[in-house]
């Protein structure tokens, strides 16, 4: 299993059902997650069929600044103003659990890299980053668990669920690619977004971070 932290100075994650302003999701998409790991190893198959995915993290500040987008068709351009929400100041914590040979190609991948890397838009760039690899441990119910840092995290919400001290976002879990690789659709997924330290069900951690994998 690969624990990966990440440190932003800024992020935007869309929530592509909220036009104006452009608001963010709290935390990277596990869509986003999947295309920056297959992008990092030349378009391997890695997706959530095979590969588990734990996302948290947090970030200091939220800003709204106004950009300039552009609509390019067939006939003609279009520019629009308009304000979007960034979050500053991020790190991100994201434990990816797949096949030996899958883990292997990106630690490789982060650790020899030779471009810049970015996480979300291509100018939100991963100013640092460290790749460890971790085991997964059992947690002992006899004993309180702690989590050391204070995160926010993602776990799968289903229908029914009390959602008390959460909020639920849905959002896309990964591509959904026919035989030529081209998207054809996308997997949808309801995710609680809530502090780490409530996950009073999880029953696995890697000696510092609680996990919660998504599906």
């Amino acid at each position: 299993m690969i624990r990966l932290k990440i440190y932003q100075e800024s992020a935007h994650f869309r929530i592509p059902t909220v036009g104006n302003p452009l608001l963010s999701y709290p935390l990277p998409p596990p869509s986003t997650v999947y295309g920056f790991l297959r992008a990092i190893t030349n378009y391997e198959s890695i997706n959530f069929e095979n590969t588990k995915l734990s996302i948290q993290g947090t970030y200091k500040g939220v800003s709204f600044e106004k950009e300039t987008l552009v609509l390019q068709t067939k006939t003609e351009t279009k520019t629009n103003i308009i304000p979007i929400q960034k979050l500053h100041q991020c790190s991100w914590v994201v434990h990816v659990k797949s096949s030996e040979e899958f883990e292997n190609k990106i630690i490789s991948a982060l650790q020899n890299s030779p471009r810049i890397l970015s996480l979300g838009r291509r100018e939100d760039l991963i100013i640092d980053f460290n790749v460890f690899t971790v085991e997964e441990k059992m947690l002992d119910k006899s004993k309180e668990i702690t989590q050391k840092k204070t995160t926010k995290i993602y776990k799968t919400w289903n229908e029914g669920e009390d959602i008390e001290n959460g909020s639920i976002f849905r959002m896309a879990l990964d591509t959904v690619v026919n035989e030529n690789k081209e998207i054809i659709a996308y997997k949808q997924i309801s995710l609680i977004y809530l502090n780490a330290r409530d996950l009073k069900h999880s029953k696995t951690y890697d000696g510092e971070y609680l996990l919660e994998w998504i599906i």
